[in-house]
């Protein structure tokens, strides 16, 4: 069902367009930026000629951060108004199971007698709640609350939330306080109030463990064919060193742990990485990880036959990518979710590498963003 807020939430904001031209206008928008940077192979330009579409074009997202404005008002915010909230507004894009849980959420936030967090003020205790599933069915609700002033206000909260996991029944509950002014969706004090704390996520018969604060993809339903492409691109990896930059929970290192004769991940989080090594034991694969920024860490002493770079929305550090070029090594797999950026260290890389595959993937139909991995092979 189309987004009956559409001009005033920007979550989706390309949802009046047919899906079929928003595949066609990602392809030509990545092209674009290629055709800005003339960038070319083999002295034609560069052109990205595939694009997959999302398994789910409706109700794929597996995370809402839904905004608790001082009024208590419960939503996503309006577009380009970060001060205003849309009451009463899920997306469409979320998957069923956050919007039956938003509903009831919202409905126990206006009822709980807690305090709402002023963003100007920077008083009041209900910040945000977020909410996140897995295609298995598990459900974990977060709620994010400013730091309680005193033992009442803080006896107070705790059964407030106790009541919100009786009404919602998630597979885990979690109390997140954020003890800074920081306008964000997650707390530097987590309590668990239900459940082990995380949830569990397969994606091509892997398990995957999802904490509070760690990034996952957010589209469970297209992730398969995010990981199949970047196994495609990278091949035989039997007697290989995988070496996985900006690894985060292991998603990609994890999917070659059972191939490769070696499997690296790097990832500057801590809580990250905690979660990469459960998810190591959790398939009883063997990786080493390392809690450390990709720009200072000297990983060209590991020798890698194929590096994976997933860096986020900000592109790569400058040093980390002269690393890269410095180390030269034989195979990179680059999946990006910014072209734009992308396209600009492609500058750079191309004296070194050549562009010998590409692909598209849709993780974010109604949306400009698109998944984009590369596959570059170092010049003889």
């Amino acid at each position: 069902m189309p987004c009956s807020n559409k001009d005033l939430c920007g979550s989706c904001g390309w949802s009046h367009i047919p899906y079929k031209k928003q595949l066609e206008q990602k392809l030509s928008d990545i092209n674009g930026s290629f055709k800005l940077k003339k960038l070319k192979v083999d002295g034609n330009p560069l052109r990205c000629e595939e694009i997959l579409s999302s398994a789910k074009t409706e109700h794929y997202r597996n995370r809402m951060d839904f905004v608790i404005d001082f009024q208590g008002k419960v939503g996503l915010r309006e577009k380009g108004k970060w001060w205003r909230v849309i009451d009463n507004h899920p997306c469409f894009i979320a998957d069923e199971h956050i919007d039956e849980l938003f509903f009831k959420t919202r409905s126990w936030a206006q009822a709980s007698g807690l305090s709402y967090f002023d963003r100007k003020a920077h008083t009041g205790l209900l910040r945000y709640a977020s909410i996140r599933c897995t295609s298995t069915g598990q459900t974990m609700i977060n709620i994010i609350t400013s730091a309680p002033t005193d033992e009442s206000e803080e006896n107070q909260a705790k059964l407030a939330i106790e009541e919100l996991g009786k009404l919602t029944d998630p597979t885990t509950l979690i109390w997140s306080i954020n003890h800074t002014i920081s306008d964000v969706s997650f707390g530097d004090e987590l309590r668990t109030i239900i459940g082990t704390g995380s949830i569990q996520e397969t994606i091509n018969e892997l398990q995957y463990t999802i904490s509070p604060n760690a990034f996952f993809q957010t589209n469970s339903s297209t992730a398969p064919l995010l990981l199949q492409t970047v196994q495609e691109f990278a091949g035989d990896v039997s007697g290989k060193t995988v070496l996985d930059l900006y690894c985060g929970t292991g998603f990609f290192a994890i999917g070659f742990a059972r191939k490769a004769n070696r499997t690296i991940g790097i990832e500057l989080v801590p809580e990250a990485i905690i979660d990469a090594q459960k998810n190591a034991e959790l398939n009883n694969v063997k990786v080493e990880f390392h809690d450390a920024k990709t720009e200072e860490f000297n990983w060209k002493e590991l020798n890698p036959d194929i590096v994976i770079l997933d860096p986020p929305r900000s592109g790569m550090h400058d040093n980390a990518l002269q690393d890269v070029i410095k180390a030269k090594p034989q195979t990179i797999i680059y999946v990006s979710c910014n072209y734009k950026n992308f396209a600009r260290e492609l500058v750079m890389l191309q004296e070194f590498y050549k562009v010998t595959a590409m692909r598209a993937i849709d993780m974010f139909p109604h949306t400009p963003h698109v998944e984009l991995v590369t596959k570059l092979e170092c010049r003889k």
